[in-house]
């Protein structure tokens, strides 16, 4: 029996992690859904306690998730919220109304749920903790909840839910080694948390042929399909230095122009959806959001549409594009391929396109490293070259060689407390310090800036 939260986590990670294990060293056989029925079977099947959002794609699904939980909450309902991975402390993972497990309840949770585990032969360490997710929000309540998967959708360990609605966000290419090397085998791999009649929301896809997939599944399981790109419109809008977006769905301004006979109507308007996230990318999601709690009127008699939406705004998601400091500007992003680059790269011009950028910049070996830093390279003025502790981080002295062939200057940090100093040091009201490649990369600088300003707002505190 564990006593204390490092003990606690000793015995999760005690199994295997594939999250933290080289590709080449992993076979894709080693997915199933079979070990995380038996031990959820074990648990009495807890996932089945309460009603189920279920989120999967390749970017944009943990902001997805992160902003519908808000938003739910805001309108009365209790909302469990499960993500991964987290930032800089294991608790993030599980979240009710927008506050995070205590160190406790996951003591309490551990030995409870490895009673079952430790009677099986084979349980991985997000077997385990999907697990601990499922029974935590059984036994608090939830009135519905929301659920990230990790990796993948089909074989996913979070692919044992009944859910009543079902989100995938924008697909591209990455962990190609799990899920396949082209775009189609990925959607396909995303589109197997579809579910026989249960509506499923496709957010904007960059590749048409994603779409295509996830439609032709949709239709082969009887599933309500809703396409953002066909059925919705939206535009940014800024006042005030606050981001707000106008949405409308195509077939009321279709109608109303029937109606009227012409272009639009003084009676027609579009709803008015705060923006808490920067991007044109975020502005997909929310738009994707904005359609799961019109789907949701239906579902919940007593869903306070109005306060769902303006819920929204309460979303606190750290490393999407963050201004950690405004003075000297620090700004961490958790993009880690080469779509997230992209979208990440017009919210950096946008922002910040008069000042001179630093890059400080770390990723996982398995990623296209050289698209990801040539994408970067005309948006900024050098590169800091880094790694975090994660076991499949790339080396420095790689991502430098690559650097140097872009032609921009850039130096190696080896660890990121050398990358932090260079910015405490080297940093201005003139320049702007961007970091990027990695949520690991970003959380670890976001957890030393924190020890510095201890008035910054911790992950899911408040």
């Amino acid at each position: 029996m564990v006593k204390t939260i490092d003990e606690a986590l000793d015995k999760i990670y005690a199994h295997v992690d594939y999250s933290m294990t080289h590709a080449k060293n992993v076979s894709k056989d080693v997915f199933s859904l079979e070990s995380i029925r038996i031990l959820c079977k074990e648990l009495g099947n807890p996932q089945k306690s309460y009603p189920v959002i279920h989120a999967a794609g390749t970017k944009g699904k943990g902001s997805t998730c992160a902003m519908l939980a808000a938003a739910l909450s805001n309108a009365g309902l209790k909302t469990g919220l499960y993500t991964s991975p987290h930032l800089i402390q294991f608790n993030e993972r599980f979240q009710i109304d927008g506050k995070m497990i205590s160190d406790e309840e996951i003591v309490d949770l551990t030995n409870r749920v490895g009673e079952a585990v430790d009677s099986m032969e084979h349980v991985s360490s997000f077997e385990f903790m999907t697990a601990m997710a499922f029974e935590y929000f059984r036994e608090q309540k939830v009135d519905i909840a929301v659920i990230e998967t990790g990796l993948g959708g089909r074989l996913d360990s979070t692919n044992i839910v009944d859910p009543i609605l079902t989100i995938i966000t924008s697909i591209s290419k990455d962990h190609t080694s799990f899920l396949g090397n082209t775009i189609e085998e990925i959607a396909a791999e995303k589109a197997g948390i579809i579910k026989e009649n249960v509506p499923v929301i496709c957010g904007c896809q960059p590749y048409p042929a994603a779409e295509k997939v996830i439609k032709d599944t949709a239709a082969k399981k009887n599933s309500p399909y809703i396409s953002i790109s066909d059925r919705y419109r939206f535009i940014n809008q800024r006042e005030n230095g606050r981001d707000s977006m106008m949405i409308w769905r195509v077939e009321d301004q279709k109608l109303m122009e029937d109606w009227t006979g012409q272009n639009g109507s003084s009676s027609w308007s579009p709803s008015i959806v705060p923006l808490p996230l920067q991007g044109l990318h975020q502005m997909q999601n929310t738009a994707a959001v904005f359609a799961a709690l019109n789907k949701l009127r239906s579902i919940f008699e007593f869903f306070d549409f109005d306060k769902a939406v303006s819920g929204i705004d309460n979303t606190f998601w750290p490393c999407r594009f963050e201004l950690l400091c405004k003075d000297k500007p620090l700004v961490a992003d958790g993009a880690h391929n080469i779509d997230s680059i992209e979208k990440l790269c017009m919210v950096l011009d946008r922002n910040y396109g008069t000042k001179n950028i630093t890059c400080i910049f770390g990723a996982s070996e398995d990623k296209d490293l050289k698209s990801m830093i040539q994408k970067l390279a005309p948006h900024v003025d050098s590169f800091i070259m880094t790694r975090s502790n994660h076991p499949r981080a790339a080396s420095p002295s790689l991502l430098a060689k690559i650097a140097s062939e872009t032609g921009r200057k850039n130096q190696i940090a080896e660890t990121l407390e050398e990358a932090y100093a260079i910015y405490t040091k080297q940093s201005s009201k003139d320049s702007c310090f961007l970091v990027t490649g990695s949520l690991f990369v970003a959380g670890g600088i976001r957890e030393l800036f924190m020890k510095d300003h201890p008035e910054l707002r911790y992950f899911g505190t408040e």
